[in-house]
């Protein structure tokens, strides 16, 4: 049977995108383009009530529904074959709520970070300590197409996480349409069931989120921010040094990640870099980094004083989208960040067969991240300290075979080293247990707020949470 999009597409207030039309290549377009799922048509939502007519709309059709941001999930989880895509990537407005008791910010699930710090860092001051300019932050991860709701509604790491906890932790409240078009408003006194699942499982096929509230924080409009790089020959002491400094660490001001990479990206040597970032006086963050800075030969020392947005820029501004790829990974055992895992992610660098794939240390935890209950939220890694993420990126038209082959191999040789639990949003196409790396026991919960929200299963996708 023939569907009529055009019956959709005169009710919304966006568009709607058939592979009839010259615009559809692009919007099917993702990160990761090894992706070729073809949707029937992808709606691409102005407001919540084109949310709702799309959802109503894919019910009666019977069609198979997909839910997309920023197009980021390593799996394509995005796009549905055969079905509609509801992209919610051009709801995008940014509201600060600063005369609260408590400042937040109500946004779209389509507004970037760096959007959405404009407003509440840049554009806004309020007096901090020892007169000391601040604005307001919430934890944000770096790449400026990744959008906040796909970021925080896994988990969300990034620079402020240690001391402010993830992303995920600072949602107060946020607007659903359900599996019926109804639009829900949920938050610790409505629908809490759905509320505690939302944060940490947000992506696993509860419903499709059109607006989220996040706590804010002062920060100040001076930090001490920046990148050491030294030469692959000294990571395996940098990754001891780096292993050692956040060893029982109690202070969370100090935010620093781990990549290796090349630089110039991607024409360079290999390198393994330190950044991040001192959250306080960038004098005491001065004393803080200085047993780093002492560390080996470095390359290059960009550490200075800049404001958050400009760093954070920095950081997002080579990420490529469109290649391909695939990620692997997941969370160090309490040993396994230790010599021998250290020797073999070294060994699989300097193999890489693109100098676009690169091995991220950047879900540090800790701090904020672990004084929060394990069940207050349907986040499930509250106590792991490192996480590595192996990610294979290749221009189209590269070997596959041969970049395929070489994170498998890579992540079959570190496995040992892991505890099984797998970040989420760094979903791992390749997994058959996902549920429990994943979700741990908070699975069984998440099944039962699906039956009750989406008993007929329509928000689903590769590595949704099933009905039980």
């Amino acid at each position: 049977m023939k569907i009529e999009f055009s019956e959709l597409d005169t009710a919304v207030n966006g568009s709607v995108t058939t592979e009839f039309d010259a615009s559809y290549e692009a919007a099917r377009l993702l990160f990761n383009t090894r992706i070729r799922s073809r949707p029937l048509a992808i709606c691409r939502c102005a407001d919540a009530s084109d949310v709702v007519r799309a959802v109503r709309f894919a019910r009666k059709a019977g069609l198979p529904v997909g839910i997309r941001g920023g197009g980021h999930n390593p799996g394509g989880a995005a796009l549905v074959e055969g079905g509609l895509v509801i992209d919610v990537g051009a709801i995008e407005h940014v509201r600060l709520n600063d005369d609260a008791p408590t400042p937040s910010v109500t946004v779209g699930p389509g507004a970037g970070w760096r959007d959405i710090d404009r407003v509440t860092y840049e554009r806004h001051t309020i007096p901090g300590d020892n007169g000391v300019a601040h604005g307001y932050a919430t934890p944000s991860g770096d790449c400026p197409t990744v959008s906040n709701a796909g970021f925080s509604l896994g988990g969300g790491y990034g620079p402020l996480t240690r001391r402010f906890g993830l992303g995920c932790d600072q949602i107060v409240a946020a607007e659903v349409v359900d599996a019926r078009g109804e639009v829900l408003r949920v938050d610790d006194d409505q629908h809490p069931d759905l509320f505690w699942a939302l944060r940490g499982a947000g992506g696993a096929g509860l419903g499709v989120v059109t607006e989220l509230t996040y706590r804010l924080h002062p920060l100040p409009k001076s930090l001490l921010c920046g990148m050491i790089s030294w030469p692959l020959d000294q990571a395996e002491d940098i990754f001891r040094a780096y292993r050692d400094l956040y060893a029982d660490r109690v202070d969370d001001r100090l935010a620093l990640s781990l990549l290796l990479s090349t630089m110039p990206y991607p024409d360079g040597e290999p390198v393994i870099t330190m950044y991040g970032l001192y959250i306080g006086s960038p004098d005491e963050g001065e004393q803080a980094l200085a047993p780093i800075r002492t560390l080996g030969k470095p390359l290059d020392d960009s550490f200075g004083r800049m404001s958050y947005t400009a760093f954070m820029g920095e950081l997002g501004a080579k990420i490529v989208y469109g290649l391909q790829a695939k990620w692997q990974g997941g969370y160090f055992g309490p040993t396994g960040f230790d010599d021998a895992a250290f020797e073999v992610m070294v060994k699989y660098v300097r193999a890489a067969p693109s100098a676009y794939s690169m091995v991220r240390f950047d879900l540090l935890g800790g701090g904020a991240v672990s004084r929060i209950a394990d069940h207050a939220t349907a986040f499930s890694h509250r106590n792991a300290l490192h996480n590595v993420s192996i990610i294979a990126l290749w221009h189209p038209g590269a070997p596959t075979d041969l970049n395929l082959a070489w994170i498998d191999e890579f992540m079959s040789e570190l496995k040992p080293a892991l505890s099984g639990q797998v970040y989420q949003n760094y979903a791992d196409e390749n997994l058959t247990n996902w549920a429990k790396a994943y979700y741990g026991e908070h699975y069984p919960r998440l099944q039962q707020i699906k039956k009750r929200y989406d008993p007929d299963d329509l928000f689903h996708h590769i590595q949704s949470v099933r009905l039980p």
